[in-house]
């Protein structure tokens, strides 16, 4: 282990490492009285130019349109970042082609968040408007007034998209924070492609032919567009400043820009006007019963300013009159008054409609459950003739005389209720006996015997010779062969007959 040696006697002596020692040891801190004198050495020497180096803005523009300068500053770099992270994929184009459209790279409403953290100021529909008039504006003159705008039966066509400057403005459909799908604009790109720069790509990997999967090179074409960034804020940054000139006012350079008063900022901002608003490809309003009945003006899009409304002149022939009003205002308090007795004599909407629905829809209601309690009535027909065609438990031998002719209603229905194909309850049971009763009386009857209700088959069955060789012993035969009067035969004929008058 190597050890540090130092000279005594003077304070304040560096220490002396050995040959072999690391040079890894820590400064020794320097005394208050050294850093004065360093500072006051430093004053005294010139400074380096790179210390000094310092990013000064070429120009002073007015407030209003430095702002949108700074948008679009933030703009590029919200894009940037999202083409980044989500490259896109080229359309399909001719080799020949020297432009190609990239249309729905991102949405506003994915990049609005972004662009307003990093711009600090509020970016909404009018900020995105003034933008694209700036991206298409030639930067060289200003454009001539468009006669036709006081014209309001001059239908315009409607703008499909909107590109300039590199960038396409187009409509999509994006969801929203809740999940559900809406209209946006959607933020493109406009490339412009060099010969043999990109190629079609075949399934396997190879170059040229048919079959081709997509289109390759588009790295190239994202790089060159990212690399071009300062060239279109130097753009955008000129065409402002060309604004100001034909506008009426000068660009000064910063350096020789005093600091503004509030007087002197109101009366420049006021001075230079605003960049006009380009009208953005329109979204299709959702057919919603609550946009039926809204005006156009509250269909118009959030955030872009309307012209203001002209005055409707005497001889306007489309000016709607005001009533004048006559009478005394005891005669108009009477008159108002009577109003309000008749109105309240007359039945309400909601009472008239409660009426209706009662005369209307509730014999609609009984006549379909009537119907469905019909559709079922064969079925449970049949199965009222099996449980009195089969003999008692612990009868032996099925002979005529061990046969029941009545049964318990309740035992009845609950016997449908375990045997029906559609789920029914026991009063849905016991209301089907009794329709079947009321429609079929010489098949099936009802008596009351005390306090229960009983069940008596009335038609005769068919004994069987199959089954037993005396006509007398013989058991019942199928519901299909029942041929005589008072079987399912007729049963199932007046209830189809019913179903059809029904």
């Amino acid at each position: 282990m190597s050890r540090v040696l130092a000279t005594p006697g003077k304070r304040g002596s560096k220490p002396i490492l050995p040959p072999n020692s690391p040079a890894s040891l820590p400064p020794t801190p320097r005394t208050g009285r050294r850093r004065r004198v360093d500072d006051d050495d430093d004053d005294d020497t010139p400074q380096p130019l790179a210390k000094r180096r310092h990013v000064v803005p070429r120009s002073n523009l007015p407030e209003h349109l430095q702002a949108l300068l700074a948008l679009h500053h933030a703009f590029n770099i919200a894009l940037s970042l999202h083409l980044a992270q989500h490259p896109p994929v080229l359309p399909p184009h001719s080799a020949s082609a020297t432009r190609v459209e990239v249309p729905n790279v991102t949405t506003f409403l994915a990049l609005r968040d972004v662009v307003e953290r990093t711009a600090g100021r509020r970016f909404g529909k009018e900020e995105l408007a003034r933008l694209a008039w700036l991206w298409t504006w030639d930067g060289e003159s200003l454009p001539a007034e468009d006669k036709d705008d006081d014209n309001p039966f001059l239908v315009k066509p409607t703008v499909e998209s909107v590109c300039g400057l590199s960038y396409l403005i187009t409509v999509t459909r994006t969801l929203d924070t809740s999940g559900r799908r809406v209209h946006a604009h959607g933020i493109g790109l406009e490339l412009e492609l060099q010969a043999g720069e990109t190629r079609q790509l075949l399934i396997g990997g190879a170059v040229g032919g048919l079959g081709t999967q997509g289109q390759g090179g588009g790295v190239r074409l994202m790089g060159r567009w990212n690399a071009g960034a300062d060239l279109r804020q130097d753009e955008v940054q000129r065409r402002l400043e060309r604004w100001v000139e034909l506008n009426g006012g000068e660009v000064e350079p910063l350096e020789s820009v005093h600091l503004p008063t509030p007087s002197t900022r109101n009366s420049g901002r006021s001075s230079i006007p605003p960049i006009p608003l380009l009208p953005l490809p329109k979204l299709p309003v959702a057919a919603t019963p609550g946009n039926l009945f809204a005006s156009p003006s509250t269909l118009s899009e959030p955030g872009l300013t309307t012209s203001p409304k002209k005055p409707t002149l005497l001889s306007d022939p489309f000016e709607i009159k005001e009533k004048t009003t006559t009478g005394t205002p005891q005669e108009r308090k009477k008159a108002l008054f009577a109003r309000i007795k008749a109105r309240s004599a007359k039945p309400t909407l909601s009472e008239s409609l409660v009426a209706g629905s009662s005369v209307l829809h509730r014999p609609g209601m009984e006549e379909l459950k009537r119907r469905a309690t019909l559709s079922r009535l064969e079925s449970i027909a049949e199965g009222v003739w099996m449980m009195f065609a089969a003999p008692p438990p612990g009868s032996g031998s099925g002979t005529p005389r061990a046969r029941r002719r009545a049964l318990p209603l309740s035992e009845v229905a609950e016997t449908i209720v375990q045997s029906s194909k559609t789920p029914i309850s026991t009063a849905e049971a016991e209301a089907s006996l009794q329709l079947l009763v009321d429609l079929c009386p010489f098949f099936l009857g009802s008596k009351r015997v005390g306090r229960n209700d009983w069940l008596e088959l009335k038609a005769e069955v068919q004994p069987s010779p199959s089954i037993l060789s005396s006509p007398g012993l013989a058991g019942p035969a199928s519901p299909g062969r029942v041929r005589r009067t008072g079987g399912l035969r007729e049963v199932r004929e007046r209830i189809r007959r019913e179903l059809g008058d029904a």
